[in-house]
């Protein structure tokens, strides 16, 4: 049986300068990626280098060994804040014998923890409804960070970034009822896609 090895959390959102314990909420109250709740509202910002092809086969140096970091770190974090429906490290995990190296993991019991689908699943192109579950709902605390080009090309981070609102932030968020460790999701431009 495969084991998956912790690391040490290597910063947190909610470790950082300038967040308020118990601080009175914004908006509609459930601190939610929706207008209402971001006016103010600051999270991690990572800037990376635009560029049309990346470069990873003449470079002895990890190129993304921050960014990795970065995302093991925060999603750790929330594991250990209890953000998850079940903990996907106590699953039976095993690796798939050949040159791929695949990883099976049996997660017994999430359809019965996961929220009922609520859209269909024989149609892509659907009507958008604000009452079903859309990536606006998600809570604050479930996004590790916020994305999008440097301006000077090269990588940045600042950890405490106003969320740009007029700019629709593309973001890095948890699953609360994740497929596998360290699984994420990738929402680009996630409030302009949420409101056609």
């Amino acid at each position: 049986m495969l084991r998956i090895k912790r690391v040490p959390t290597i910063l947190s959102n909610y470790q950082k300068e300038g967040v308020e314990e118990g601080g009175a909420a914004r908006g509609c109250g459930r601190n939610c990626l929706r207008n209402c709740c971001l006016t103010g509202a600051k999270l991690p910002l990572y800037a990376f280098p635009k560029s049309n092809k990346v470069d990873l086969c003449h470079n002895n140096e990890a190129p993304f060994a921050f960014l990795d970091s970065l995302l093991l770190g925060e999603w750790e974090e929330r594991m250990e804040r209890g953000l998850f429906r079940y903990d996907v490290t106590a699953c039976a995990t095993k690796v798939i014998p050949g040159e791929l190296g695949f990883v099976a993991q049996l997660n017994e019991g999430r359809h019965l923890k996961k929220r009922p689908t609520e859209f269909r699943v024989d149609k892509v192109l659907q009507p958008f409804d604000e009452n079903k579950f859309n990536f606006t709902k998600v809570g604050q605390e479930e996004v590790l960070f916020q994305f999008e080009a440097s301006e000077d090309g090269e990588v940045q981070f600042h950890p405490n970034a106003p969320i740009n609102v007029d700019g629709s932030p593309s973001v890095v968020a948890i699953n609360v009822c994740d497929e596998c460790f360290f699984f994420h999701l990738l929402c680009y431009s996630m409030i302009f896609i949420q409101t056609i």
